[in-house]
């Protein structure tokens, strides 16, 4: 059994990220992608989430922006196997007490740590999250999210900012076994969003089945 933990900043795209991987369980996609084998979503809990009075996406597809209060959590089983795996998705907003705790907890608790950072904000600004993380294995995987935001050199774009994460990490001496890009939401107009999409999938089931 691995427990996941997605650990990053507020709208890094930590929720997006499981509601995707449970919607590709649910339609059969799971299968479809890299590595894909079929699985079964046991149990959801997003009773985390609370709206976001006039967020962002407000009046905008008629959604809602939420905030993670409480660790959303999603447990899955391997169908061949039947071994069951959990992934944990605090809050990012660590002024808050209750979502600090979430967040100390998880870090202690998961067995494999994402680091999930997003393309559409200054990187510096996502460290100050993870400075904050006081307990974090020697080796993470690393999300780069939002792919999606990047409107021009995306390709070396993301090269810059794996720079800037590798060197962060280095210097609390962790190591970074893989870096993933993806995109956790079904964007119009984003050409490659069927990729990006399945690389979300394929993250998920590479650190838990085909590790």
């Amino acid at each position: 059994m691995v427990n996941i933990g997605l650990l990053g900043d507020i709208s890094a795209g930590k929720t997006s990220i499981l509601r995707l991987f449970v919607k590709y369980m649910k339609v059969g996609d799971i299968e479809k992608v890299e590595g894909g084998k079929k699985c079964t979503v046991v149990k959801t809990d997003f009773s985390g989430e609370a709206t976001v009075p006039g967020g962002d996406k407000e009046d905008r597809l008629n959604q809602k922006e939420t905030k993670t209060i409480h660790p959303n959590r999603v447990v899955f089983r391997e169908d061949s196997s039947g071994k069951a795996h959990t992934i944990f998705a605090p809050g990012g907003d660590r002024a808050r007490s209750v979502i600090r705790m979430g967040i100390i907890t998880i870090s202690r608790i998961a067995t494999q740590i994402i680091a999930v950072f997003s393309c559409d904000r200054p990187l510096e600004k996502q460290f100050e999250f993870f400075r904050d993380v006081r307990f974090f294995p020697d080796n993470i995987f690393v999300c780069i999210n939002k792919i999606d935001l990047i409107e021009k050199d995306a390709e070396k774009k993301v090269e810059e900012a794996k720079t800037k994460i590798e060197d962060f990490f280095k210097q609390r001496k962790i190591s970074i076994k893989e870096y993933f890009i993806t995109c956790a939401e079904s964007v119009k107009g984003f050409e490659d969003v069927q990729t990006y999409n399945d690389h979300t999938a394929e993250m998920i089931l590479k650190i838990t089945i085909n590790s």
